[in-house]
């Protein structure tokens, strides 16, 4: 008679049973964990990976889903992403808190994903942990600050020049249809890549093939995670991040880390470029330590934190700021008397002070309208998050250590507890700030953790604007799509079809 000690012997089968209890017993303890805390949540299972299933369906359901959630659950509800605690919270108060208050306790982004980008990457500001994020956040503050925003005023404006000499070439062909995604992508890149690495790349000139930096910025975003095994890993079992990071796995292309890495040394080799030019990579290498140093907690920044905070810039900056560029002029083609408004405004404040200089560029009240009301509609950030270090009650709230805390800033911006007509565009709304909460409109973060580079980006976004504003009428096209638009999330935000729109040169400007 067949016996199951005829395939294995008593003490491999007693060895699996009890693999298999502890196992059990482990997936039990993880799956209660939201339950014990009396947090709402969708149930989940060992099939589902915890809710992962939803995700892996549409990646877009982790933040499109939110507010039928929050109908759901109410504001505070939870979810797993395979054994990894999610705690949504869409509570204005209990975010102040966590995002203010007791930011020491929630001082990092996350830490599922941040041992994984490689030795370069795993020093960038949105993955540094601990202590090694306070240092280079130290090191890099003076990078952004308004004495060397201004000094760096003049790349943006060159940068931003070549954008306007392009979009006059393409309003003289095929009636003025264009793709602004296309121009603003390249300008983006352009003023980035200017300032991080101290050289004139060439990403804008129409004359030639795409340049191989732009090849390489665009290779950086080719990050898919959602059906690869090792996003699979990392979310059932952190802890094989350690060993990722021991073998310096990434989750961004090779070929584009080494591209931008080299260039990173080319200009800390070369001893003959400009050093009286103020930009990123200029301040940065002024702050340049050793390994030994940052492991004292010396300020300053080593080669790989360089490195991985240039890419970092090109990351935010290139696709990030395009996009949003992308969908503020949209907005301004759609809503004629918006566009004419912020044209009348950018105008008056050239007049008075004599070109578009810093200055003005800083009173542009109804311009910074337009793109708060953009933000809000449009995210750069659909998803923020911060990671609990120790267990804390906040309001009633009990937030367990390792928990991450999910902030859903596309969530907020179209929550009709806090905006009349979330979905229509009216920059009426964002006339007093005073009046907005800014937990609820963060576009760029808040507490400690905000983005360092957000004024150097508006600067960017306002001086583009303004020069297209001043030498264009935007207008749509048949096949443009009517507002809202539907976005999507690919390492960025991005919408999810074409936007084409027709520029035609105003007359003031021929």
């Amino acid at each position: 008679m067949y016996s199951p000690l005829d395939v294995l012997s008593l003490e491999t089968w007693i060895l699996l049973g009890t693999v298999f209890l502890f196992a059990r017993y482990y997936v039990n303890k993880q799956f209660g964990i939201l339950k014990k805390l009396n947090i709402p949540h969708d149930p989940p299972s060992i099939l589902k990976v915890g809710n992962l299933n939803k995700f892996k369906k549409d990646p877009d359901w982790f933040f499109k889903d939110t507010l039928e959630r929050k109908k759901k659950h109410g504001p505070i509800f939870g979810t797993y992403l395979g054994f990894s605690v999610r705690v949504a919270i869409l509570d204005p108060q209990i975010l102040k808190q966590i995002q203010l208050k007791e930011s020491e306790i929630f001082r990092d982004r996350q830490h599922t994903f941040g041992r994984s980008g490689g030795k370069e990457m795993n020093t960038a500001l949105t993955a540094a942990m601990g202590d090694r994020w306070k240092r280079i956040r130290t090191s890099l503050s003076p990078v952004f600050s308004t004495s060397k925003l201004k000094e760096m005023f003049g790349i943006k404006d060159h940068c931003t020049d070549k954008m306007v000499e392009n979009l006059k070439e393409l309003s003289n062909k095929d009636d003025g249809h264009f793709l602004p995604k296309d121009v603003l992508g390249k300008l983006s890149l352009d003023v980035i890549c200017s300032s991080a690495f101290n050289v004139d790349m060439h990403t804008q000139d129409s004359n030639t093939e795409e340049s191989q930096m732009l090849k390489m910025g665009r290779k950086l975003f080719d990050i898919r995670l959602g059906g690869s095994i090792m996003f699979m890993l990392f979310m059932l079992f952190p802890s094989v991040e350690r060993i990722a990071e021991m073998f310096d796995y990434s989750i961004f292309p090779a070929e584009s880390i080494r591209y931008f890495a080299g260039l990173v040394d080319a200009v800390i080799k070369n001893k003959d470029c400009d050093k009286s030019r103020v930009d990123l990579m200029r301040l940065m290498l002024n702050a340049k330590i050793s390994e030994e140093k940052a492991k004292t907690s010396e300020k300053g920044l080593t080669r790989n934190e360089i490195v991985g905070n240039s890419i970092l810039m090109i990351l935010a900056g290139f696709e990030t700021t395009g996009n949003t560029m992308l969908f503020v002029i949209y907005n301004l083609a759609v809503y004629k008397d918006v566009q004419e408004k912020a044209r009348q405004e950018v105008e008056e404040a050239v007049e008075k002070h004599e070109g578009l200089t810093y200055d003005a560029i800083m009173s542009l009240k109804y311009l910074t309208q337009c793109i708060n009301e953009t933000l809000r509609l449009y995210p750069a950030i659909v998803v923020n998050s911060r990671y609990c270090e120790k267990k804390v009650t906040i309001q009633g709230v009990t937030i367990p250590k390792d928990c991450h805390i999910e902030i859903h800033n596309y969530a907020f911006g179209r929550d009709e507890e806090y905006w009349e007509n979330p979905t229509l565009f009216n920059p009426d709304r964002m006339e007093d700030m005073s009046k907005i909460d800014p937990i609820v409109f963060q576009p760029f973060g808040a507490g400690p953790r905000n983005c360092i580079g957000q004024r150097f980006a508006l600067i960017e976004m306002k001086m583009a604007i303004s020069k297209i504003l001043l030498n264009f009428e935007l207008d749509t096209c048949p096949d443009t799509p009517k507002p809202p638009i539907d976005i999507t999330f690919k390492a960025s935000v991005q919408p999810k079809e074409k936007i084409p729109l027709k520029i035609r040169r105003l007359k003031s400007s021929e």
